[in-house]
């Protein structure tokens, strides 16, 4: 009797496809400016590298024939590339000299790298700080060994630098002290951070200063213009970031797809969904600390896009990191996002049971934090299920109706907890038709901006089903609102 082999055909370049895969396409446009070989083959390999970057959606092709000592050979020299310009592996070997320092182990081979990163260096790299720091250790070092001449170039540019690294420190604490006005207006919406915004853009695109402040300065202005919503001032200043980026000054796997998630959130407050969607992908290629925070923003724009299906996959792939997350913020984004994937696929039974346990679990996280996200979600279940007396119970448990009324005091406000509210008090005969009307078009009269608009769509959506005999009065706020 014949004997089958049922191993599976081995892939070929597996490995290298596997590398190529992982590459951001702002390292590409980084490696394209030095990507000069003199050998025509490897030219054409970069080149196919770089295609099957920018278009992930392509097959890749590559010549399974060629010598895999190309292959070996290109690995080598991107990874060369990168790590020469990566700020993270620069702050880990800078952390590890320190300690060889500080005990007395520093071998002679490591002072000469320190040594020649010395001579070179300058106030406008990333961490210039901690670098000057990591000097004025070494001179200690070098001068109770009495090490002249290297004790000379190390206090020359400790001499030379002094200025700039006090200036540095300056701008630290400055960024600290704006930090605390600008957060607490992003969390309590009452005070003001407007103070902090030209100090901050002139720190941003002060080429002088280390790149570490530079790059604190743009993540604070990202708040400050969150507050003010106030996108297309984000607009510029990122794609100056994304040229810095390009340029090797502000570079690491972690800083890079933090880049792509704030994409994701720009490109999503104009509904470009599809680039959104784009970034989104991109902040998920490396399991950062931030990992699960990403997967949440880019399940959110699946949904809006009608990808639900695709939404629901990405969520049930990362339930094991959920489990393992720590931070409430996240972990009500995920579960909120989770019951929403779970009913846009009718899977409402299984968005009752997680929405149930997790609200049992962590109720106090989630009025704390991100009680509106979570109970608009939850809701949605419970309409879908005809369960309106039940919502109108966990409505009144949780005193919603207090923090949603505060929270329409807010500009631009989307009614939603309210209006699945007044829908179940309907349905349950606790309003007649005219009051539930007269609910509906009174949470709506500051207008609604027209960015949000489809957002409205979706949550009439959710309404229709319910209540066909209202569907002309509900088409006549879209109609309203449009014309706001």
């Amino acid at each position: 009797m014949a004997e089958f082999n049922h191993k599976k055909p081995k892939v070929k370049l597996k490995s290298f496809k596997h590398f190529v895969s992982a590459l951001m396409p702002h390292e590409i446009d980084f490696l394209a400016q030095k990507a000069q070989f003199v050998d025509s083959t490897n030219q054409l390999l970069f080149e196919q590298i770089k295609h099957a970057v920018n278009f992930p959606e392509h097959a890749m092709q590559f010549d399974e024939t060629l010598d895999k000592r190309k292959y070996n050979y290109m690995k080598n020299w991107i990874n060369k590339q990168l790590a020469s310009i990566d700020v993270d592996q620069q702050f880990k070997w800078m952390h590890y000299l320190d300690e060889q320092i500080m005990t007395d182990q520093i071998s002679q081979e490591e002072e000469l790298q320190l040594i020649g990163r010395i001579k070179k260096y300058t106030q406008s790299e990333y961490y210039f700080i901690r670098f000057y720091e990591l000097a004025q250790n070494y001179r200690n070092y070098l001068l109770i060994r009495m090490r002249i001449s290297y004790l000379s170039i190390v206090s020359a540019f400790i001499k030379e630098q002094r200025h700039n690294y006090q200036k540095a420190l300056e701008i630290n604490h400055l960024l600290h002290d704006a930090t605390n006005d600008i957060v607490n207006q992003y969390i309590t919406k009452t005070s003001d951070s407007r103070q902090w915004e030209q100090k901050l853009i002139d720190v941003f695109y002060d080429s002088s200063l280390d790149g570490l402040n530079r790059y604190y300065a743009i993540v604070r202005l990202t708040f400050i213009y969150y507050n003010y919503k106030e996108f297309h001032k984000l607009t510029r200043l990122y794609n100056d970031l994304d040229q810095l980026i390009i340029s090797g000054q502000i570079y690491s796997k972690r800083i890079l797809v933090n880049y792509y998630a704030n994409r994701l959130l720009l490109h999503s407050r104009y509904n470009e969904l599809d680039k959104a969607a784009y970034y989104g992908y991109l902040s998920i290629k490396v399991h950062s600390s931030d990992y699960l925070f990403y997967v949440n923003n880019l399940s959110g724009i699946l949904l809006r896009r009608d990808k639900t299906t695709e939404a629901l996959q990405l969520m049930e792939d990362n339930l094991s990191e959920f489990k393992q997350n720590i931070s409430p913020h996240t972990r009500i984004g995920f579960a909120s996002y989770y019951v929403k994937s779970l009913n846009q696929n009718s899977k409402h039974r299984k968005a009752l049971r997680f929405g149930q346990h997790f609200m049992d679990q962590h109720i106090k996280d989630i009025l704390n934090y991100r009680w509106r996200m979570f109970f608009m979600a939850y809701f949605e279940t419970l309409l879908a299920l005809k369960m309106y007396a039940q919502l109108i119970i966990t409505h009144k448990k949780h005193k919603l109706y207090t923090k949603e009324t505060l929270f329409m005091e807010y500009p631009d406000s989307l009614p939603g907890i309210d209006w699945y509210y007044q829908l179940a008090l309907y349905k349950e005969g606790n309003l007649d038709i005219n009051q539930f009307k007269m609910k509906i078009s009174g949470s709506l009269r500051r207008g609604i901006h027209k960015r949000y608009i489809p957002q409205l769509q979706q949550l009439i959506g959710i309404l229709r089903p319910h209540i066909p005999e209202l569907a002309r009065f509900l088409d006549n706020i879209t109609k309203i609102q449009n014309a706001t």
